[in-house]
Parts: C-alpha cells; sequence; structure tokens
C-alpha cells in the first residue's frame, strides 16, 4: 500500500470519526431536551409508565441509529415525537391481545399506576378517564394539541395525516369530552374512573 493510499484512509478514518462524534453529541442533546416530556406524552397515550418509557427508548434507539437519514437534523424533535407516537401505536395494538389474556393482570397494573399522586384529584381522574374513552385517533390528537401544545400543523405532521383530518378529529374529541365531562353520559365517565 502506497503513502497516498495510507492518508487517504486516514482522512477518511477522521471524517466517519468526526461525522459520529456529531449524531453522538446531537442525540445526547436531543436526548436530554425531549426525554421527559416524550415519556410523559407517551404515558398518556399508552395510560401505562412502563410501556411508555419503553416505545420512548425505543424511538430514540431509531432515531439514533437512522440519524444519517433525516434530511433535516434541526428537525429531530418533531421526527422523534412522530417515532414515539408511532411506538405507541404499535404497542397499543398488541396490548389489545395481551389483554385478552391476561385480564386479571393487566386490572392490578392500572389500580397501581391510578395510585398516584397526581391521579387521586377527582377532577383529574375525571379527564383522564374521559380522554383515555376517546377513539385512539381523538385521543393522540387531543394529547399532541393540548398536552404537547402543538399547532394543528405540528400534530398533522405528527400523526401522518392531513391538517382538516386533525381538525375533524379535534372537533368530534372536543364534543365527545364536553359531553362525557358534562355528566350525560356518566355511565362511560364512571366506568373510565372505576376501572
Amino acid at each position: 500500500m502506497g503513502e497516498g493510499a495510507l492518508v487517504a484512509i486516514t482522512v477518511r478514518a477522521s471524517a466517519v470519526a468526526s461525522v459520529t462524534d456529531r449524531r453522538d453529541r446531537a442525540v445526547a442533546a436531543l436526548f436530554d431536551a425531549h426525554y421527559a416530556g416524550m415519556c410523559r406524552l407517551a404515558t398518556l397515550l399508552l395510560d401505562d409508565p412502563g410501556q411508555a418509557e419503553e416505545a420512548v427508548q425505543e424511538a430514540f434507539l431509531r432515531t439514533f441509529v437512522g440519524w444519517r437519514r433525516l434530511r433535516h437534523p434541526e428537525h429531530a424533535g418533531a421526527y422523534l415525537r412522530a417515532a414515539v407516537v408511532n411506538q405507541c401505536r404499535s404497542r397499543g395494538r398488541r396490548r389489545v391481545s395481551e389483554q385478552r389474556g391476561n385480564r386479571t393482570l393487566w386490572a392490578g397494573t392500572q389500580d397501581e399506576a391510578r395510585s398516584s399522586d397526581i391521579e387521586r384529584a377527582g377532577d383529574v381522574l375525571a379527564v383522564l378517564a374521559a380522554v383515555r374513552s376517546l377513539p385512539a385517533r381523538q385521543r393522540e390528537a387531543v394529547v399532541l394539541r393540548y398536552y404537547a401544545d402543538l399547532s394543528e400543523a405540528d400534530v398533522a405532521q405528527a400523526l401522518g395525516c392531513s391538517l382538516g383530518t386533525v381538525k375533524s378529529q379535534l372537533s368530534k374529541a372536543r364534543a365527545s369530552l364536553a359531553r362525557l365531562l358534562s355528566g350525560e353520559d356518566e355511565e362511560i365517565t364512571e366506568a373510565g374512573v372505576d376501572g
């Protein structure tokens, strides 16, 4: 191997190391800035803090592995949010089949989650139960719009749908929540709070 080839290999190795270092720093900064918020978001979508944390970790892992495919690394937060929502959807689908075989275990997990200090307040329980009773797309839109405080356009991007679909889902969700929380549909509200 000639001296020129050795220099080219050294330069290339140095460039790869530089790109890898930048990626590592960028993902670490993304983690520091967004991990807790993404865990809260996933917990609201999944209603299970353990599953939520796993979904967020998987989303971060996929973001890290696919970093070089990001066209706009400055928008990595939006990419990550979409990845978290997708992970929650996948886990939600899997959970339906798991619930069929593990109803007793699942009821115990929900009781443990409800024992947290935040959920002890009656109003919070009623709102959480009402949001949980919404269909998945409406619940996702409500959580992203009002909890994550995203614009309707950002919600559409995170959910992978049109702005009109987001507006429609939010309108339906607000009507359902108003009905549920006003007491007109007490049976669903009580079922959501009590189990």
